[in-house]
């Protein structure tokens, strides 16, 4: 929900179907100090905006929550354009690929004898689970073989590189995060 501290108190309380005089009575503030929070003509202390929340029955973040922290669900017959990264690895977007979110989950398809994949530095962290066949990361100086069932947690500051072996496709889930 958006809006002021005082319009979410206002809409709680008429949802409720309560008058300032009973809000009022039940918080020990006179109707006209609750009318100046509802017009946001003045700032009610913490404790007094937890007093309304309990007689409103909300939890106290309610009334500093921006509306901006949404859950966000991407049903599987939701149709995302997939990525392809060369011409045998395919990213098929799990989450919402929003650029205000720091945080973006692919699931990966490598086709058998595809080119190996090497990716831009970035500040944040990468994350691969291995759901079929094997997968090579190169992350800095080392070199590890994943196999189904594996996973992989590396900073992407770290010269990064993917490859497959033999001719089995690879599938992955891919976690992205910047900072």
């Amino acid at each position: 929900m958006k809006g002021s501290i005082g319009e979410r108190v206002k809409s709680l309380r008429t949802e409720k179907g309560m008058t300032l005089a009973a809000l009022g009575e039940k918080v020990s503030l006179s109707t006209s100090y609750l009318s100046q929070i509802e017009r946001d003509r003045t700032n009610p202390s913490l404790t007094t905006l937890m007093n309304i929340a309990r007689i409103l029955d909300v939890d106290p973040r309610y009334f500093f929550e921006s509306g901006d922290d949404t859950t966000l669900v991407k049903r599987a017959n939701q149709s995302c354009q997939p990525e392809i990264l060369n011409s045998g690895m395919v990213c098929y977007p799990l989450s919402p690929l929003d650029a205000s979110n720091s945080l973006h989950v692919y699931r990966v398809v490598i086709l058998p004898n595809s080119p190996p994949q090497d990716f831009d530095t970035y500040s944040g962290e990468e994350m691969c689970f291995i759901l079929l066949g094997e997968l090579t990361v190169v992350a800095g100086d080392e070199t590890y073989v994943l196999n189904a069932g594996d996973s992989i947690h590396y900073d992407t500051l770290l010269p990064h590189s993917w490859s497959t072996r033999g001719d089995q496709k690879c599938e992955l889930i891919w976690s992205r995060a910047s900072y």
